[in-house]
């Protein structure tokens, strides 16, 4: 079985949930840097900017402690999270619960 693990933006840290719930054998995990987040919230655009950097080089911490990582750029999650699974054949998903109330929502409303 391939176990999914979707990490935000503002979990990045190997200590959080999702990644403690699995094992770099056997899961990938999913980094996805989405401008959607705009339209959503009003980001100040720099901020973006140094919270996708921070991914990047998370994605890249993880790759050297032996994580498979896909770092994906999309227009938005929804699309870019269902077509990650289909590929991988991820079987299984995790995700350390949102702090932001309205990603929550959004995520819970993705229907995967």
């Amino acid at each position: 079985m391939t176990i999914g693990i979707w990490v935000l933006g503002d979990q990045l840290n190997a200590a959080q949930a999702a990644l403690t719930s699995g094992e770099p054998a056997g899961s990938r995990v999913l980094l996805v840097e989405s401008a959607s987040v705009l339209g959503r919230r009003a980001y100040h655009r720099q901020k973006l900017v140094l919270v996708w950097s921070a991914m990047r080089h998370f994605a890249l911490e993880l790759e050297q402690a032996g994580w498979q990582v896909d770092h994906v750029i999309a227009a938005g999650f929804g699309a870019a999270v269902r077509a990650w699974i289909e590929a991988q054949g991820i079987r299984e998903l995790r995700i350390m619960e949102p702090a932001d109330r309205g990603f929550r929502i959004a995520i819970e409303q993705l229907r995967l």
